[in-house]
C-alpha cells in the first residue's frame, strides 16, 4: 500500500512541476499580449496584471515541492562541496529539518490567513474582485506538499547516514 501511495504522491509532485512550467509560459504569453495591446494598439487590458500575479503565485509555490523532489534547491556550496558523501548527507538532513520547521510555520499561518479570507469573503482590490482565498490557498496547499515530501525524505537521509 505504501508503494502505491508514494507512487501517487510522486505523480502529483511531477505534474505540479509541469503545471508550474505551463503557468510560467502562460504568464509570458499574457504579458506579451498586454505589451502588444498597450504599445501597438494603444488599448491596455484591465486583467493582465492581476491574472499574471495570480498565476505567478501559484506557479512559484507549485514548483516548490518539485524542486525539493529533484534536489534542485539553491545551496551555499562553500561548505557542501568540501565535505565527503557522508558530510553531504548530514548537511542534507540538517537542511531538511530546517525546511520542515519553516514549512510547518508557513503551512499553519498560511492556512489561518487563507481560511480567514474565505470566511470573511475578502477579495482583491482590483476591478476583477477575485476572492483572495484563491491566491492565498496556494501557500498552505503547496507547503503541505513540501512538508509531506520532506517527511518522506528524512528517513532516507537518516538511513543513508547510518550506512
Amino acid at each position: 500500500m505504501r508503494g502505491f501511495q508514494m507512487n501517487t504522491y510522486d505523480k502529483i509532485v511531477k505534474y505540479s512541476g509541469y503545471l508550474a512550467s505551463a503557468l510560467f509560459i502562460m504568464i509570458g504569453f499574457i504579458v506579451s499580449y498586454e505589451v502588444i495591446m498597450r504599445y501597438i494598439f494603444n488599448s491596455p487590458t484591465i486583467w493582465v496584471n492581476e491574472i499574471s500575479r495570480f498565476l505567478q503565485i501559484w506557479a512559484t509555490y507549485l514548483a516548490l515541492t518539485y524542486t525539493f523532489h529533484k534536489n534542485d534547491f539553491i545551496r551555499i556550496t562553500v561548505i557542501y562541496d568540501k565535505v565527503g558523501d557522508k558530510g553531504k548527507k548530514i548537511l542534507d538532513l540538517i537542511s531538511a529539518i530546517f525546511i520542515l520547521i519553516f514549512s510547518g510555520f508557513v503551512l499553519y499561518y498560511g492556512w489561518l490567513i487563507a481560511y480567514d479570507s474565505l470566511k470573511v469573503g475578502r477579495t482583491s482590490s482590483t476591478i476583477l474582485d477575485v476572492p483572495s482565498f484563491l491566491t492565498e490557498f496556494a501557500i498552505p496547499l503547496c507547503f503541505a506538499f513540501l512538508v509531506l515530501r520532506v517527511l518522506f525524505e528524512v528517513p532516507k537521509y537518516i538511513k543513508d547516514i547510518i550506512k
